[in-house]
């Protein structure tokens, strides 16, 4: 069985030694597979998704938050993916 994903790449900024709740705001969030991940740029960053969860609110509008640490003292970007793979 195949399905055709759909992937989202944004750009992020993040302090260091922040932690930062992120959502994404797609109307698209749907009864899919859905997963998140942070990837950091440059050079001694570390920056970890620790927490993924979705909200459905009063209008059943559905967003997707997730939690990222950046590890270091130093401000960084990272690029955040967020993939849906749709039922089938």
């Amino acid at each position: 069985m195949s399905s055709e994903a759909d992937v989202f790449i944004a750009r992020n900024f993040q302090a260091g030694g922040a932690t930062v709740e992120w959502t994404f705001n797609a109307a698209l969030v749907t009864d899919s597979f859905w997963s998140a991940s942070a990837v950091p740029q440059g050079t001694n960053t570390n920056v970890e998704l620790v927490r993924q969860f979705t909200v459905s609110d009063a209008g059943g509008v559905r967003r997707l938050h997730f939690v990222v640490v950046n590890r270091t003292g130093l401000d960084t970007f990272w690029t955040r993916g967020v993939v849906r793979i749709p039922n089938v």
